[in-house]
């Protein structure tokens, strides 16, 4: 049998996806329905005006190709919207649409990096990242997090070397629902600057902020010449407007000659995105934001609600700040998360993410070879970041019921646990 090859055998797993058919699983087995904790996937449906507009598409036979960055009209309005509301200065020739935004991630990294380049990562991250930056040939090299998972501004030098070629920022992040503040922002696009870095911004949960408003990096370079800007900004109508299994997303490139090169990119690697979505898309921009309001006021109190069930149970050493996650700290029960997820799966029909997916640390020889070999699973064992090794990811796409009942099983495993077993040295 001919072999597979390399970079496609040394690229890990998603927790997510292996928790999604681990709970698939267990469901058709039968027993009963399973809590599912472990996925982002926002459990509303999206505004009537898009299922209208894409089924209005297909009736009408606008079923073919789309450009490959895009329909115009989309483009158009995604442009007008990026200046009104994240302050960046983009044209309608700056706006790709794409089939997601976890392909305009990989859209972005190919123009970025090429093979043995590194890209600078946050330290607990979505693990799709990794995956990409390996796919693509480069490294992931990782800046370090503090109390609250903020980044440590003053370390985060020391981790850039002459092969470093961009930044990821992640704010408000998945996994861990922080909000970076502006100073961070700015101090972190400052420093791009100086190092000569490119800035790719993942703000898929704009829309999700608890207290205070969202701010974008590329605005601070909104006055620059187009020759001068460095931030690729992406965003998706995922989260916004619970269209995950539609599929759009979208990337401001930082001047007309990015967006060239994401057109070039795009031909190869998707041809063109799904044309009755993007009419779709298009009727989400015009729909009454009184939509995203409820469901952040909804995020916000399903906050509140994870935190007063975890917190007195030990499990929470922080406040989500956005998005709808929080990495709970399970160390207390002498299990690493990887082991807690399964206990919680297999003891009380609650799935929950794995830590350790969300903070793997490839491991790289002097020659920039990635040494982890693959297993009998198919992908590597990398070691974790220590700060995510003890934790599970929890995500509040559940009706509160679901997720009061979810949580309330955890925390009753946990006091089984503790009874059982103390904590090991150096858990947290």
């Amino acid at each position: 049998m001919p072999k597979f090859s390399r970079r496609s055998e040394q690229i890990p797993f998603s927790p997510i996806r292996t928790m999604f058919r681990l709970a698939d699983e267990m469901e058709r087995a039968g027993g009963g329905p399973v809590f599912r904790l472990h996925v982002g996937d926002p459990d509303f449906t999206p505004p009537p005006s898009v299922i209208e507009a894409s089924s209005d598409a297909l009736r009408k036979g606008k079923t073919h190709y789309a450009p490959s960055v895009g329909l115009e009209e989309l483009r158009a309005a995604l442009a007008e919207k990026a200046r009104r509301r994240n302050g960046l200065a983009a044209t309608t020739e700056q706006v790709i649409v794409t089939p997601g935004s976890t392909q305009a991630l990989f859209a972005a990294m190919e123009i970025m990096l090429g093979p043995d380049d590194e890209m600078l990562l946050p330290e607990i991250y979505w693990p799709n990242y990794v995956q990409q930056v390996l796919l693509i040939g480069a490294r992931p090299r990782f800046y370090p997090f503090g109390r609250g998972f903020q980044p440590e501004l003053d370390k985060i030098r020391e981790q850039i070397t002459p092969k470093t070629r961009a930044i990821l920022i992640n704010s408000p992040s998945n996994p861990t629902g922080a909000v970076f503040p502006d100073s961070t922002l700015r101090a972190l696009y400052d420093l791009a600057v100086e190092r000569d870095l490119w800035i790719l911004s993942d703000e898929a949960y704009e829309d999700y902020i608890f207290g205070g408003a969202h701010h974008s990096p590329g605005s601070f370079e909104s006055d620059l010449p187009e020759e001068k800007r460095r931030v690729f900004t992406l965003y998706t109508f995922s989260k916004s407007y619970a269209m995950t299994g539609l599929r759009v997303g979208y990337i401001v490139a930082p001047s007309t000659r990015a967006g060239n090169m994401l057109r070039k990119v795009q031909e190869p690697l998707v041809a063109s995105g799904g044309t009755p979505i993007q009419w779709g898309a298009l009727a989400a921009l015009s729909a009454n934001d009184a939509g995203i309001e409820r469901m952040r006021d909804i995020y916000r109190r399903r906050r509140d609600l994870a935190v007063s069930i975890l917190e007195p149970a030990g499990l929470a050493d922080y406040e989500p700040e956005g998005a709808f996650y929080i990495m709970a700290d399970v160390s207390s029960t002498g299990l690493t998360g990887d082991e807690f997820a399964l206990r919680l799966l297999e003891e009380e029909r609650v799935a929950v993410a794995p830590g350790s997916g969300f903070a793997l640390v490839p491991e790289f020889g002097p020659d920039g070879t990635l040494l982890n070999e693959p297993t009998s699973s198919g992908a590597p064992e990398f070691a974790t970041h220590p700060d995510a090794r003890y934790r599970v990811r929890i995500a509040f796409c559940v009706s509160d019921a679901e997720l009061k009942e979810g949580l309330e099983r955890m925390v009753r495993l946990v006091e089984r646990l503790r009874k059982a077993s103390p904590a090991p040295a150096g858990a947290r």
